[in-house]
């Protein structure tokens, strides 16, 4: 039982929605990306989104702190996916609470959701990653990891936070024929910073 029993399953629903979104986005427009009608469909997905996303804050306003004794492990991760989805303000905030949390008491945090948002931020400020949970993909639509501090160490820091080891994305929304990377060894993977034209595309709507 949790103390905001209504709110989890608000979470619930919008996590939903959003991913269900996105997923039906990238399987219609994965191989169609930088065209005017891949970024007119993407404007529109995003909106959405961030109308979800304005839900989301107020529902973590409700709750002061997504605790899984308040809103149970689910509910909070779907809190952590939409706000990764969001911009970088919004992120912020939704990291600083699990972060409060997890300083207050680690046992009642949803503490995987905390890497990849840390990463996310670091990204858009342009800086490396801690835990290597974030990818990219190139101008052939090849996955790379972007620059990790800290490489040699980057699966302890991982397991600080109960994540597998370091292995190569997969998305639910390409067809598995379209990742061939998926058969080659992890040690194949190309780390390296972004560009300025990637980092433009990657934040350009992320920034405010």
């Amino acid at each position: 039982m949790v103390n905001f029993p209504k709110q989890a399953a608000e979470l619930h629903r919008l996590i939903t929605k959003d991913q269900a979104a996105w997923r039906s986005f990238w399987q219609q427009y994965y191989d169609t990306r930088d065209t005017p009608e891949f970024v007119e469909e993407f404007a529109k997905v995003r909106q959405l989104q961030k109308q979800r996303s304005e839900k989301v804050m107020q529902i973590l306003e409700e709750i002061q702190e997504p605790a899984l004794s308040n809103v149970g492990a689910e509910a909070a991760q779907a809190l952590s996916v939409v706000a990764l989805h969001d911009s970088l303000s919004v992120l912020r905030k939704v990291l600083a609470a699990f972060q409060l949390c997890y300083e207050r008491d680690k046992s009642d945090t949803y503490v995987q959701a905390i890497p990849s948002m840390v990463d996310r931020v670091a990204i858009l400020e342009r800086r490396p990653q801690t835990f290597g949970t974030l990818w990219e993909l190139d101008e052939n639509g090849q996955p790379f990891l972007p620059t990790v501090e800290d490489f040699a160490h980057v699966n302890e820091h991982r397991a600080e936070y109960g994540i597998e080891p370091l292995r190569w994305p997969k998305s639910l929304a390409i067809p598995e024929e379209k990742q061939p990377w998926l058969k080659c060894p992890i040690s194949d993977a190309v780390m390296r910073d972004l560009t300025d034209e990637e980092y433009e595309k990657l934040a350009a709507d992320y920034l405010d």
